[in-house]
């Protein structure tokens, strides 16, 4: 049975770190999440995971960018059914530049607009892939930490206090949900109240 066990847990390692690049490149929450709350069990690395967490993301969000610059053809029919929402892109990347570059990871819905607006655009390549990089390494390692330090609290309140720490657990789970709910009905507001007619 051990050796069982010891098994699972290697072909985890591996391939847990590998389904965490695969799931950074669409620059997904969960698989970076996922990846600190396991390192605080002792599961993986945490520094390993924000490396491959970000080294997916920086790798998924240049390929949409030379993807959508390189093979326009390819992608006029994405054009044509996002034609507001990446007008949108276009004028915030003209407003906000290189922040919209390095917070769109964090904004809900924009994660995939801005790559394909900036590979729709003649935004200078290098200046890209520099801010993307930089993007990239703040979003992991935030995630990463957060995921952590959070995981940490969670197993020293059920140590702590037994039974009763899932009502608290509970109760902040749903605050969690619910600012995530909120931000995203922000996000559609503000998307129907500036996006261009």
């Amino acid at each position: 049975m051990e050796s069982f066990i010891a098994s699972f847990k290697d072909s985890f390692e591996t391939w847990g770190y590998v389904a965490l690049f695969v799931y950074c490149m669409g620059s997904g929450y969960v698989g970076i999440l996922a990846a600190g709350t396991l390192a605080t069990l002792g599961h993986i690395s945490l520094a390993a995971s924000i490396i491959i967490a970000a080294t997916g993301n920086f790798a998924g969000s240049s390929l949409l960018v030379f993807l959508t610059r390189y093979q326009k053809k390819d992608f006029e029919r994405f054009f044509a059914s996002h034609r507001r929402k990446i007008a949108l892109m276009h004028i915030w990347l003209k407003k906000y530049g290189a922040i919209l570059i390095l917070f769109n990871k964090y904004i809900y819905g924009a994660k995939f607009l801005v790559p394909v607006a900036i590979g729709a655009s003649r935004y200078d390549l290098k200046k890209f892939l520099i801010f993307n990089l930089l993007a990239s390494v703040i979003w992991a390692t935030s995630l990463g930490l957060l995921a952590f330090y959070f995981s940490k609290v969670v197993v020293e309140l059920v140590e702590s206090y037994g039974q009763y720490s899932y009502v608290v657990i509970g109760v902040f789970l749903t605050l969690v949900f619910g600012v995530l709910w909120f931000s995203k009905k922000a996000w559609a507001k503000t998307y129907h109240q500036s996006s261009p007619k």
